[in-house]
């Protein structure tokens, strides 16, 4: 069975998410925050696939008001995924405007971002896509 690591603090889109992916026979691993999801990578065999919002705090726990949310947390962590894991597909999925997305292209390049709300058919041939083929690369 493939895993899906859903990276997101809005616990809405993360259970949408985990359902949809769920009801498609997938393994899912949730986390609220990177902290927790580096905590949990550290226990775990690589997950076949990575989706991590970008507008996050870095944590949910008793420190998170000492860090900032921000799309710089997001960002740095689907970087730092996509080193540590080359052979993982990374993608963001995030609730930022479009001209704030098209703002960060430069940044998140070659990790591909598509925008939330989402439609189930549209996540699960995403998601499909990306396990499938395991090429990824370039901005949606």
């Amino acid at each position: 069975m493939k895993t899906v690591l859903i990276i997101d603090d809005n616990n809405d889109y993360r259970e949408t998410l985990k359902n949809i992916l769920e009801d498609h026979g997938l393994e899912v691993i949730e986390s609220d925050c990177p902290d927790t999801a580096y905590r949990l990578l550290k226990n775990m065999n690589p997950p076949d696939l990575i989706v991590c919002d970008l507008y996050m705090p870095f944590t949910t726990g008793p420190d998170r008001d000492e860090y900032k949310t921000s799309c710089e947390v997001g960002l740095k962590t689907l970087q730092e995924l996509s080193w540590v894991y080359p052979q993982v597909p990374v993608i963001a999925l995030t609730g930022l405007s479009e001209t704030d997305l098209s703002r960060l292209k430069q940044y998140l390049d070659p990790i591909p971002a598509y925008r939330k709300p989402f439609r189930v058919r549209e996540v699960v041939q995403l998601v499909d896509g990306f396990l499938e083929s395991r090429e990824w690369g370039g901005m949606q």
